[in-house]
């Protein structure tokens, strides 16, 4: 084996083995929260008693607003939003609010929120957009770009009113 070939190998082998190192780092890293959204997931099918689920996202809003979204299916072919409560440490809360529920029909969806947001702020880049409960209500929170500073903007999640101010982050 020539010694260029041999350079080839040992290089193809350093880079599968960072790659794989890499694997292994994210893997291990997510751990925690993939076992926390299979919970939540497993949680919503039990208690809110959904066949099928789509997605389902975490919002965290101070240590007093913590939620898994979980967007699914009941058996009776409803699509519902179920709003799981969280504590600090990762595990469910209890008692009253720990649950709620809220059918998809009448509410603004993901796409028509994405939607209006585009034809607002044509220049801004949308960052992500969450289901949450802000101010005691249902919202869409849109977590956007723009001119270089990064806002975060709620809209009721059953009609598409704005709730609140835009809320910019300082710049770095």
């Amino acid at each position: 084996m020539s010694k260029r070939a041999k350079i080839i190998l040992l290089a193809v082998l350093i880079l599968l083995i960072l790659l794989s190192g890499a694997y292994l780092y994210y893997t291990i890293s997510m751990q925690d929260r993939t076992s926390e959204r299979n919970a939540a997931i497993a949680a919503a099918r039990a208690q809110a008693q959904l066949t099928e689920v789509e997605r389902a996202d975490k919002w965290v809003w101070g240590e007093n607003s913590i939620f898994w979204v979980v967007l699914g299916t009941t058996a009776a072919g409803e699509e519902e939003y179920v709003w799981m409560k969280y504590k600090l440490d990762g595990t469910s809360a209890e008692g009253q609010n720990a649950l709620r529920t809220l059918p998809v029909s009448g509410t603004v969806t993901r796409e028509d929120m994405r939607s209006r947001f585009e034809a607002e702020l044509p220049d801004a880049k949308l960052i992500r957009l969450l289901p949450g409960v802000y101010s005691n209500q249902y919202v869409w929170q849109i977590f956007y770009e723009q001119n270089d500073t990064r806002y975060y903007r709620f809209y009721n999640l059953k009609d598409g009113s704005e709730v609140g101010q835009p809320s910019a982050l300082p710049k770095w």
